[in-house]
């Protein structure tokens, strides 16, 4: 886990108000190394998911990149054209979103939904591509019968399966998770857990899961990022700053769990 494949250095997002600017992402900097999971864990309104937000440039229209790097495999993100960031998003960085209900299509089937993502980054023909979607479904854990169903047909759990199916569909190297298992109880969360550890390990991934839950990150992370206020104030191996945390804000959140 030595090699890194994203690097973000002194990231400053900010949203532009009515009010004025408000500092959103004061200097973040972390790595992301090939193979691990790095855990990003804070409160609601931290930044954690403007951070994520920044790395594949979603941001609102309100909101402005306004200093740093976002160095993916040599290539700064925050200098490339829309067109090349539209290629590297789901290709090379793809991300899987808190709410699967807001993430997917009411108006296609899940199947539909994933062979698209297919074939926006490849060649293969509508019967490859039908085929992979379905054996992504399998991976899942979602019999490929129901290749023709829609979201609403779903549990929340099979939603965020199939929006987990989706982003994986095209290969990527980095898996950005912006909370997924927020919106499920305990069970399914264990459950996607492992499927993701499951996914990570057999295709070599290297994974962003970001999460306000401590209890997550112990049990899914290699490295863990504490946010507050817009800014990393600690990181280090997840088992050593659960056993020997150094910053104040980071003892306090142990505290509360």
């Amino acid at each position: 886990m030595s090699e890194t494949i994203l690097k973000v250095e002194d990231l400053k997002t900010s949203f532009m108000t009515s009010s004025g600017e408000v500092q959103a992402v004061r200097g973040v900097s972390f790595e992301v190394h090939k193979g691990e999971i790095l855990g990003i864990v804070g409160e609601s309104g931290s930044g954690k998911s403007v951070t994520s937000m920044s790395i594949l440039r979603l941001l609102a229209d309100t909101a402005r990149i306004k200093n740093g790097k976002i160095e993916f495999e040599g290539t700064d993100l925050t200098k490339v054209s829309d067109k090349q960031m539209r290629e590297i998003r789901g290709q090379k960085i793809a991300m899987v979103f808190q709410d699967p209900m807001t993430a997917l299509n009411p108006l296609k089937t899940v199947g539909e939904q994933i062979r698209e993502m297919i074939t926006l980054h490849s060649d293969l023909s509508k019967d490859a591509s039908t085929e992979k979607a379905k054996k992504l479904m399998e991976q899942v854990g979602i019999s490929s019968d129901r290749y023709g169903k829609y979201p609403h047909e779903f549990s929340g759990g099979m939603r965020q399966r199939i929006v987990i199916a989706t982003a994986i569909a095209a290969d990527p190297e980095v898996l950005i998770c912006d909370e997924p298992t927020t919106a499920l109880d305990v069970t399914l969360q264990a459950q996607i857990l492992r499927l993701l550890r499951d996914i990570q390990r057999s295709m070599g991934l290297s994974v962003i899961f970001i999460t306000h839950d401590l209890g997550v990150v112990a049990n899914i992370a290699d490295r863990v990022a504490v946010m507050y206020a817009g800014e990393i104030i600690e990181t280090g191996p997840t088992e050593e700053v659960f056993s020997c945390p150094v910053h104040p804000y980071t003892r306090a959140l142990l505290r509360a769990l």
